[in-house]
């Protein structure tokens, strides 16, 4: 049986940096490749799902290949031993897809039949052509495979332990990953001298180390989450800003009047898109983003950089009448986002089904009906951008299915869009009304301290959304962000280590996951 290698190259913004022993991700790569003993063929070019398969069908048929060995050009850690343990499978067990399970993505490619990518070519075009147009991804291929999974012999080659948790991208196509693939190399990088060496180190040992150095669990914030203005209507009963605010400042949500200068906000977000390269800037820190007079101004600062995208979540009675029709002029405006997020998302609280619920969690003042109409403007104007939220309870669980079943439905205001959103004792200053427990029982290293960047008004920096107005770890106005970032190296380690504070020991957040 004939098998040849074929590399997709994304022409990413990374893979070409010679910073591993002087050589790139690229060419790493390409000699782990040739070391699995087959031709090697790299392809670049293709746009869709469907040119893909059309990519790989000509050069199967032109190599007279019988299966296909499918990676990624900047995954310098494709191993040699996963790969051929992952062909071997697939002869022996006449496999027509055989793929590497529980892995970190990077380390293992994708086996095809040369049946396989021709049925899979006549899908894109046919049946699953929806599918075909859409932009290539890592997991098309597979996601291709499960339109018509029952049709295909498929096979998976299972880790000892499964790394999924990690969430871990061994590629160059951004930054976080490209940061991560240079701490893991360093690491290894005695070990690796040799380019067999490189080619045949073990995928287990990686893995085990990747899951316990810091500097590979936390790269850069993914998430920064900025406190545009303090006021708002501070009636919510779940959220415990107004006893923080009153208990730091002296001083009620509803009263308060101080805002994030604005050419301070503007060269955040300059040194976000620097710093981080891409990410998504959510406004909602603590009060109503919709308090501060520069709002838009703003959001569109954030959207001239094609690595950000914009989260708002905002109490639906709180959103101005004419907001959706001033930020669809700045959203439609604005480049496609390189980041894989929409342009813009925008979450608006709820928090029930009915008028009654609504007002009891976020105020007398709440209208259910205005929030809804909301919802309605902002789908008009930006499709599929909105999402309508329910923070789940004891005091709602009741309209929970209520609310479920009608917002699912692509007839209501956000086409189907909605969010259910977990209840937060923030660390334990809440009495928990989680109606079920739905945390892992092996708790993992806290999502929040590897990816997120809580900035308050006056660039001040909890250790966590959930420790509000305290525990200020640095100030980026005066420090930058790579500096006050450092400092949650400290709390990192103490995770890794099993040892937590008082405040970590009695959160649940460290398995949410926000972007």
């Amino acid at each position: 049986m004939k098998s040849i290698v074929v590399l997709f190259d994304e022409k990413n913004k990374y893979e070409d940096e010679k910073v591993f022993a002087g050589k790139s991700a690229k060419e790493l790569c390409s000699l782990s490749a040739a070391s699995f003993g087959f031709e090697v063929r790299t392809i670049s070019g293709c746009t869709t799902i469907s040119s893909l398969l059309e990519e790989l069908d000509k050069n199967c048929r032109e190599s007279g290949a019988d299966s296909l060995i499918f990676g990624w050009a900047d995954c310098l850690f494709i191993n040699k031993s996963l790969a051929l343990g992952l062909l071997s499978t697939h002869v022996d067990y006449k496999a027509e897809y055989t793929f590497a399970e529980g892995y970190p993505e990077g380390f293992a490619p994708e086996l095809l039949d040369k049946g396989t990518i021709s049925i899979l070519l006549e899908l894109s075009k046919t049946t699953a052509a929806e599918l075909g147009s859409q932009k290539i991804t890592r997991h098309s291929i597979f996601d291709m495979i499960k339109t018509d999974i029952n049709s295909f012999e498929v096979e998976t080659v299972l880790a000892p332990v499964d790394w999924r948790l990690f969430r871990f991208a061994f590629d160059c196509r951004k930054k976080e990953n490209f940061i991560a693939c240079q701490r893991l190399f360093e690491e290894f990088e005695k070990d690796l001298s040799s380019q067999e060496a490189f080619a045949n180190a073990d995928p287990v040992k990686l893995s085990e180390a990747a899951a316990k150095n810091p500097k590979i669990l936390k790269t850069i914030p993914s998430f920064y989450n900025l406190q545009l203005a303090q006021k708002c209507q501070g009636k919510c009963s779940y959220c415990p800003y107004p006893k923080a605010l009153a208990a730091k400042e002296g001083t009620e949500p509803a009263a308060a009047s101080k805002i994030m200068d604005y050419d301070k906000a503007c060269r955040l977000i300059e040194e976000i898109a620097d710093f981080s390269g891409e990410a998504v800037v959510g406004l909602s820190a603590w009060g109503e983003c919709f308090n501060h007079p520069d709002l838009l101004k703003i959001i569109e600062k954030i959207l001239s950089y094609q690595g950000l995208s914009v989260f708002i979540e905002a109490d639906g009675s709180s959103i101005p009448d004419n907001f959706a029709e001033e930020l669809a002029k700045l959203v439609n405006a604005a480049k496609e986002r390189t980041n894989n997020w929409q342009k813009i998302m925008i979450v608006v609280s709820m928090d029930g089904f009915t008028a009654q619920t609504c007002a009891a969690l976020r105020g007398a003042d709440f209208s259910l009906e205005k929030s809804v109409e909301a919802v309605k403007k902002l789908q008009e104007a930006l499709p599929d951008c909105v999402y309508p939220q329910f923070v789940r309870m004891n005091a709602n669980e009741a309209e929970l299915e209520s609310f479920f079943r009608y917002w699912k439905e692509k007839s209501n205001a956000s086409n189907g869009n909605f969010i259910i959103q977990k209840f937060n004792s923030f660390a334990g200053l809440l009495k928990n009304e989680e109606p079920a427990d739905l945390s892992p029982l092996e708790r993992n290293i806290c999502w929040h301290l590897r990816r997120d960047l809580t900035v308050l008004w006056n660039g001040d920096v909890p250790l966590c959304h959930s420790r509000l107005l305290d525990d200020i770890q640095g100030n980026v106005f005066e420090e930058g962000i790579a500096s006050v970032w450092e400092k949650f190296n400290d709390e990192l380690n103490n995770h890794i280590n099993q040892k937590y504070c008082d405040k970590c020991g009695g959160c649940d957040e460290f398995y949410t996951f926000n972007f």
